[in-house]
């Protein structure tokens, strides 16, 4: 060590000074928030990035900024998990004319139970396509139903109605229903549904996606931050996957910019 002391050209003493030094204040600190980034990266199934993280720090109490976490998770070497359109033709359905557009794009709600917004995607399999259909309070963004199938028809829109029906008891005089003019909500048997529960119905006008804009943000995220990472999946490996991202993560473990930074069932408990 002498040698290799003198080969640097530094003392011996100042090389086991600096050996058995305390870390700094600052050195600490990096250490409890990169012992937290880790824990939280973790259970969060490493999908969020940077600012996510920084956000949950925060939250938790550190004193940082967005550039002090992005460092540190560099040092790392962390990733986040991230990384595609319909297609396939629903079966022939009997259907009525398209709702008008009543939503109109108004997705900020003040009240649960006030507007629920659902949309249909599908994701190949190993078998070919398998369909999930969600439905959203946007007043939490929360999943309130959700459901999947072979099939993409009006019977995969109602197995999921009545799952968030069941689940959220809402009056239906003060519900609008709003979804895109997909023939799986203007089939006979799903506008009956509705309109024996007095709900009100909107649809997107035809070929606008902005329309059901927080429908299809869900399924960006749900595809980006889950499906993509996955190989090859049976039709029930889909379905217990979409279990896993919208029971374990999305709904009480995901961070909402629009609902301030907390996730979907925590901002339904706050308020």
């Amino acid at each position: 060590m002498i040698r290799l002391c003198q080969w640097l050209g530094v003392s011996s003493a100042g090389y086991y000074k600096w050996l058995h030094r305390k870390p700094s204040v600052r050195e600490q600190g990096n250490d409890s928030l990169l012992d937290f980034l880790k824990e939280e990266s973790d259970r969060q199934h490493c999908i969020p990035g940077y600012r996510k993280l920084w956000e949950a720090a925060v939250a938790y109490g550190f004193i940082c900024n967005k550039k002090r976490v992005q460092r540190l998770l560099q040092s790392l070497g962390y990733r986040s998990k991230a990384s595609k359109k319909r297609h396939g033709r629903a079966p022939r359905q009997k259907t009525l004319m398209p709702a008008y557009n009543l939503l109109n794009r108004q997705f900020d709600v003040s009240k649960p139970n006030q507007v629920w917004a659902s949309d249909i995607t599908q994701v190949r399999c190993k078998e070919g396509w398998n369909y999930l259909c969600v439905i959203l309070d946007l007043y939490s963004r929360k999943v309130v139903g959700w459901s999947t199938s072979r099939i993409n028809s009006a019977c995969l829109v109602l197995k999921t109605l009545n799952k968030a029906w069941k689940s959220r008891r809402p009056d239906g005089r003060k519900l609008m229903f709003h979804s895109d003019q997909g023939v799986q909500y203007r089939a006979i048997e799903t506008l009956r549904w509705h309109r024996k529960k007095a709900i009100t119905v909107s649809m997107s006008r035809k070929g606008n996606c902005w329309d059901n804009a927080c429908s299809e943000s869900f399924f960006a995220q749900y595809k980006k931050e889950w499906i993509s990472n996955l190989g090859g999946m049976s039709r029930q490996e889909m379905t217990m996957q979409s279990r896993l991202y919208i029971d374990t993560y999305y709904n009480p473990v995901r961070r909402h910019g629009t609902l301030g930074g907390v996730s979907p069932i925590d901002f339904e408990l706050m308020n």
